[in-house]
């Protein structure tokens, strides 16, 4: 299976997150990476984001009489924008944080997760 063909606007954004996520791990003192979850989530973006590109090209080569057809793509259009923003949600360039400065509330509710979906894991 051979490499897909993304858009300019795919690729630039893939390359500005990628950015992100390096200067994030820059002043942190690490090196982040995607993980498998964030690379899907990438791909995914970068495919709707393609998809969209291709029907606005359609839509500005629709005749402007054909209403049927440009509703019909206007519409796909914005279900790729709201897909493309729900999955940049997903998405997070930040470093983790040091566990030294999480609050004692915090540290308590992820205790309280753990215990109550793996019981046996923690005392």
């Amino acid at each position: 299976m051979g490499m897909v063909k993304r858009s300019v606007e795919s690729e630039r954004l893939l390359a500005q997150l990628d950015s992100e996520l390096v200067e994030s791990g820059e002043r942190a003192g690490m090196k982040l990476t995607w993980s498998a979850c964030d690379r899907e989530h990438l791909d995914r973006i970068a495919a709707t984001i393609d998809r969209r590109v291709h029907l606005a090209g359609r839509y500005e080569n629709t005749d402007p009489t054909d209403f049927k057809n440009l509703v019909r793509l206007s519409c796909e259009i914005r279900q790729c924008d709201n897909l493309v923003s729900r999955l940049l949600t997903k998405i997070n360039t930040d470093a983790p944080a040091d566990p030294r400065y999480v609050s004692q509330e915090t540290r308590r509710a992820r205790h309280a997760a753990i215990k109550r979906w793996h019981p046996g894991a923690v005392g």
